[in-house]
């Protein structure tokens, strides 16, 4: 009796999918000044749980995995662009301020008054350059492919508990979201 409920729990925890299910909404693309732009929203973020380990001194990575395909029919798709896009939220205790660092980028950090605010300038992704137009061809059938990954890592000197208490181990991962475009 003991060991069927004790496998039950197991496989519930094993087959339940995470309470925190990260979701990229409104994924568009389109040509500006000769570059491949895309667009996109960030959904359905754990705003409480992110913000109280924020609040204890681990920073949250926001990381974009960006992939775009081109699709052939009786060949495998060929990869034309694989990217990746960081974004870093910290808070600052002493002046009661969250600051956004776009890591790979000569700016200094955004300052936000809400992690709500925060993850609007991470998360929200407006008219982002991919690639030149040049590289793709008339005609052809591609796909933009985006997936969302939340990373907290534990400096030395933090307790672990913290950040296994809001994620099971580390991160939260959205799914893909995807779209097919001509030009």
């Amino acid at each position: 009796m003991k060991r069927s409920l004790l496998l039950f729990v197991v496989a519930l925890f094993l087959f339940v999918p995470c309470a925190w299910a990260l979701e990229i909404v409104d994924l568009s693309v389109g040509g500006e000044k000769g570059y491949l732009v895309a667009s996109w929203r960030l959904t359905d973020v754990p705003f409480a749980q992110l913000d109280e380990a924020l609040r204890h001194g681990v920073p949250l990575k926001v990381i974009f995995e960006i992939r775009i395909l081109e699709l052939r029919t009786l060949r495998r798709d060929k990869e034309i662009l694989r990217h990746q896009i960081v974004r870093e939220i910290y808070y600052d205790s002493v002046k009661k301020l969250y600051f956004v660092q776009f890591v790979g980028l000569p700016e200094l950090p955004r300052q936000a008054t809400s992690l709500e605010e925060a993850m609007e300038m991470a998360g929200n992704l407006r008219a982002l350059p991919l690639l030149p137009l040049h590289r793709l061809r008339p005609g052809k059938t591609y796909r933009l492919m985006v997936r969302c990954i939340l990373v907290q890592t534990i400096t030395p000197g933090l307790p672990s508990r913290v950040l296994r208490f809001v994620f099971r181990s580390g991160k939260i991962e959205s799914d893909w979201a995807s779209i097919r475009f001509k030009l």
